[in-house]
Formats: structure tokens, C-alpha cells, sequence
């Protein structure tokens, strides 16, 4: 599979385009943006194919070919399903990057959170004395 960055080779035409067919696959409303509104077809295309590179020949594919964004789409769904699978996970997956599309649907995202111990993990750590060096050693800090 050739690696394609389209993110510096999108012009203006090829995200127009890319725009137009992504607000097929998510037209917006009950309060969420459209993906032209979320601007897909910017800086969230750009994130996207650049964490994952591996979509960039079905995104150009999809741009590739001529027709009515709806009709293009059908057609691709029924005979190159890989190639609308591949397409329609890279818009959504720039949809969802918008901060502004997850504070709609009220979700703020992956944030860390600090996980407790299960039940029986210290022991488990413990058991082949392991850590007996360190608790040996006793606590080491530098005053801040």
C-alpha cells in the first residue's frame, strides 16, 4: 500500500469535494454540526491521515471518482465495500476529533483517571519478593 499524505496534497477543489461527501455520511442535526460545519475537510482530515496513514489511498480513492456525492458513495458501499469502509471511518474518526462535535454530544473525552488496586494485586506483587530491594531500601525522595 502506497502512503499517500494528502494532507499537504489536498487543494482546495479535492477538499471541497471531500466536504460535499462527507456531509452525505453525516448531515448534521438535533444539534450536531454538519461535517463541512465541523470542518472535516481541514485540519481534522489532516490529524486523521496522520495518525492513521493507512487511510489516505481510500480517501483519495473515494475523491478519485466522478459522480453525485450520494450516487458515489451507493455505488462504492455495494461494490468496493473495503474502500467506503476505510473512507467513512476517516471522516467520522475527523468528525469525532472536533472538540466542538464531543461538547455537543457531551462527551469530553478520554482524560486519565486514576485506577484503585484490585482486590489482591499487592499480594500478587509481593509474593516473589520482588520488590523486596526496593521496600528494603526504604522511601528516597529530594525535597522539591
Amino acid at each position: 500500500m502506497t502512503v499517500v499524505n494528502l494532507s499537504d496534497e489536498l487543494g482546495d477543489a479535492s477538499r471541497a469535494r471531500l466536504a460535499t461527501l462527507a456531509d452525505v455520511l453525516i448531515p448534521g442535526g438535533s444539534g450536531l454540526p454538519s461535517a463541512s460545519d465541523a470542518d472535516v475537510a481541514g485540519q481534522w482530515i489532516n490529524r486523521t491521515l496522520a495518525a492513521n496513514p493507512d487511510l489516505a489511498d481510500a480517501v483519495a480513492h473515494v475523491l478519485a471518482v466522478e459522480g453525485a456525492p450520494g450516487e458515489v458513495l451507493e455505488r462504492l458501499r455495494i461494490e468496493r465495500t473495503d474502500v467506503f469502509d476505510a473512507f467513512a471511518f476517516a471522516v467520522s474518526g475527523a468528525y469525532f476529533m472536533n472538540p466542538a462535535v464531543r461538547q455537543a454530544l457531551g462527551y469530553p473525552g478520554i482524560a486519565p483517571r486514576r485506577m484503585p488496586a484490585a482486590d489482591g494485586e499487592a499480594e500478587y506483587y509481593l509474593e516473589d519478593d520482588i520488590l523486596a530491594p526496593v521496600i528494603g531500601r526504604g522511601p528516597v525522595y529530594r525535597q522539591a
